[in-house]
């Protein structure tokens, strides 16, 4: 079986960072509502924007330049993303493209594709199959309904809790050797049965003790 050459899964940091999209169709307006959600400083460039692009740069949420493609929109970009539908066009892009680069059309001529996500709250899964969208679509809503809106609020209730737990009298070897002795495979299987009040009063009360045993050592 051939290896996925896109092998390496990353989070990337897209706050106001130039990402171009090169093209105007639907594809273009998929790609620019997930980098809009990202925080990206987003320009199309494309001579016919589909309607809902035209709307994005009414409310300012991208920048619509309404022409042909030059390699000069490129510059300083972070990710360019060629989404036309012009094989030879969506080549060049990749050719010039000095950054991370989406082919839409021929994907292997990029240097990254973008994985399926699965979104609840803060949690964030990213599934790839290696090119068998079918497959990921089924998985995906699979994973989205296995770890449900429990899951979602368990993990806020998490971060809050480890952010108190950072202002306790404790190393960052203990806290971590905490949470590995107290976040186990059983704390999912509960969750998984629906049991969230009892996981948290189960932490709480763990969180509670290892509040304690951090006060006595400082003594």
């Amino acid at each position: 079986m051939k290896k996925n050459a896109f092998s390496y899964p990353a989070m990337l940091d897209l706050d106001n960072r130039k990402c171009v999209i090169i093209g105007g169709g639907k594809v273009a307006v998929r790609k620019a509502l997930t980098l809009i959600e990202a925080g990206a400083a987003l320009t199309v460039v494309t001579p016919k924007a589909d309607p809902q692009l035209l709307a994005l740069a009414k409310t300012g949420l991208l920048q619509l330049e309404q022409r042909a493609y030059t390699e000069a929109d490129l510059q300083d970009a972070f990710i360019t993303v060629a989404a036309t539908g012009d094989f030879a066009l969506n080549r060049q892009i990749a050719a010039a493209a000095p950054c991370l680069c989406n082919v839409v059309t021929e994907p292997a001529l990029g240097n990254f594709s973008v994985p399926a996500a699965v979104r609840n709250g803060a949690l964030t899964f990213t599934l790839s199959t290696g090119g068998m969208p079918a497959l990921t679509r089924v998985l995906a809503r699979d994973l989205k309904e296995y770890y449900g809106e429990d899951f979602a609020a368990f993990n806020d209730f998490l971060q809050e809790l480890r952010l108190e737990l950072k202002t306790t009298a404790s190393t960052p070897e203990e806290r971590t050797a905490f949470w590995r002795q107290t976040l186990t495979q059983s704390v999912i299987d509960l969750l998984h049965t629906g049991q969230v009040d009892q996981v948290k009063e189960t932490i709480t009360d763990a969180a509670n003790r290892f509040r304690l045993e951090s006060q006595n050592r400082t003594r």
